[in-house]
């Protein structure tokens, strides 16, 4: 065989290392992180976020828990992403009794076999609507 030959073969074997990799890595166990437009939102309104992934695409189907106001330390609720990876929260409540405790926070994505889970850091204030 030819030197050039032997060349081709070898660039040829390091491209096809090259692409398992990167399908490996884009498709398995990929970052995640979680943005949110407000961090304060007024009685009743309604705020949204986005779940992406290490490459800027949204996320789409997964579930996001959070803490809302009024509701005991460790209950959660849920709410899925669209197609796009976006949810929105609607009809935010405010709970006169609860003081600093009018927010909603604790905004996770527990990750599965392909994404791995965040937390979003920030919380979103409720204030009333008077």
């Amino acid at each position: 065989m030819e030197k050039q030959s032997y060349y081709l073969i070898i660039l040829l074997i390091a491209f096809i290392i090259c692409m398992g990799v990167f399908w490996f890595q884009f498709n398995n166990d990929v970052a995640t992180f979680m943005i949110i437009n407000e961090t304060q939102v007024k009685e009743n309104g309604s705020f949204s976020g986005m779940l992406m992934d290490a490459y800027s695409q949204g996320v789409p189907n997964q579930t996001i828990t959070f803490h809302k106001p009024g509701h005991e330390l460790g209950t959660l609720v849920d709410v899925q992403t669209d197609e796009n990876g976006e949810f929105t929260i609607s009809n935010a409540e405010y709970l006169p009794d609860e003081g600093n405790e009018n927010y909603y926070g604790n905004f996770t994505f527990a990750g599965n076999g392909k994404y791995q889970g965040c937390v979003y850091e920030g919380n979103v204030m409720v204030i009333s609507a008077k």
